[in-house]
């Protein structure tokens, strides 16, 4: 990667940031704060101003709650996977500030994401296609995660990595970050099919690289065997979800059952309020969502590009697990990661770009406002 791209990459990382920063703090003047998640108040504690603070809202005081007293004692947190919290507390003697502490890591981890990607992209389609993919991740509707007290950048940055390591073929490498990646949330543990399919297209007869990226299994594995130690059951992280509300179940559902769900939602509920907007959010997002990966899997059949099927088979499988839980909800977030929807978007639009990023641009501002106040968006 030349000087120009990185200095490019990081203007534009600024340029995110402070646009972001703008709309939380002029957020106010569209509507009142009014959180309408559990323990708000507890943000008040570490001092930082507002367009900070409000970084941390919805699941980030779940994280911190994690990072200052571990997993006993609070229930609902072992929903959360560990990696994140563990390296809060690990760097907040240096800041004396858990809030503050997130932060600086959320927006360490959002840039290098944006390197990584970049670089991941640039390795098979050039730079034009990098820089543009780059560019529709950075103003996805929910790309404000990205710098939020979410572990959503560690976990983007850990995924771009064990890819870029693997097709680099330092597979120990890609193990060892694929370790990490599913200790930081459940669907990382797909990066270990997705890695098997790399190395057979690339690397096939390299029958340790397969050993090697293994790896990536343990970090799930031994979040399991902590929850089997102190609550009895290895998927505790799963068999809680119907306490969060939202229609979430611990049974199976399929995905047509969701989709009748959503669209039994449209014809009865009532008002059409802030709550609705997030209903049809989500089934827009995640139905679109689905479409555009099929049709990036179809076009890469189709021209015989084979090297973008282990991305594709990781974003179908992070797609699909949440849906099992009965609804959409919070997939505008969880869209992230299906992140060949970006790539086949800048090999698609061509004259059309600025209009989608216009739209796209329009709504992410219209959620982290929504988001900073204290409403429902993902």
């Amino acid at each position: 990667m030349s000087k120009k791209e990185k200095l490019s990459i990081f203007y534009l990382f600024l340029i995110w940031v402070l646009t972001l920063s703008l709309v939380v703090l002029l957020s106010p003047l569209f509507l009142p704060y009014q959180p309408s998640f559990p323990y708000a108040s507890q943000l008040n504690k570490f001092a930082l101003p507002d367009v900070l603070s409000k970084l941390a809202n919805f699941d980030g005081v779940h994280y911190l709650t994690i990072s200052e007293k571990g997993y006993l004692g609070t229930g609902l947190i072992q929903a959360f996977f560990p990696l994140y919290p563990l390296l809060i507390a690990l760097i907040n003697p240096l800041f004396n500030n858990y809030l503050a502490s997130g932060l600086i890591l959320s927006h360490l981890f959002a840039l290098f994401s944006f390197y990584a990607f970049y670089a991941l992209v640039k390795m098979d389609f050039g730079k034009k296609i990098a820089w543009w993919s780059l560019i529709f991740f950075a103003f996805f509707v929910s790309s404000f995660y990205l710098r939020s007290f979410y572990g959503e950048s560690l976990f983007m940055t850990l995924l771009f990595a064990s890819f870029l390591a693997a097709k680099s073929k330092k597979y120990l490498l890609a193990g060892i970050l694929g370790f990490f990646l599913s200790s930081t949330r459940v669907i990382g543990i797909f990066i270990l099919p997705s890695l098997w399919l790399l190395i057979y297209l690339n690397d096939k007869e390299n029958y340790q690289a397969y050993l090697q990226v293994s790896l990536s299994a343990f970090g799930l594995l031994a979040y399991m065997i902590y929850l089997k130690w102190q609550f009895g059951d290895f998927l505790y992280f799963f068999t809680l979800q119907e306490q969060f509300g939202a229609s979430r179940q611990s049974s199976l559902v399929t995905y047509p059952q969701v989709i009748y769900r959503y669209l039994k939602i449209f014809y009865t509920v009532r008002p059409f309020d802030l709550k609705y907007y997030a209903y049809v959010q989500e089934f827009i997002l995640s139905v679109a969502s689905l479409v555009l990966l099929i049709m990036a899997g179809w076009q890469s059949f189709k021209s015989k590009t084979l090297q973008i099927l282990p991305y594709l088979l990781f974003a179908l499988l992070a797609y699909f697990l949440p849906t099992l839980t009965g609804n959409f909800s919070s997939m505008p977030r969880y869209i992230l990661a299906c992140f060949p929807i970006f790539i086949y978007l800048a090999q698609i639009l061509k004259a059309y770009k600025f209009l989608y990023l216009t739209i796209s641009i329009i709504f992410l501002i219209i959620n982290l406002i929504l988001f900073s106040q204290g409403y429902w968006v993902a």
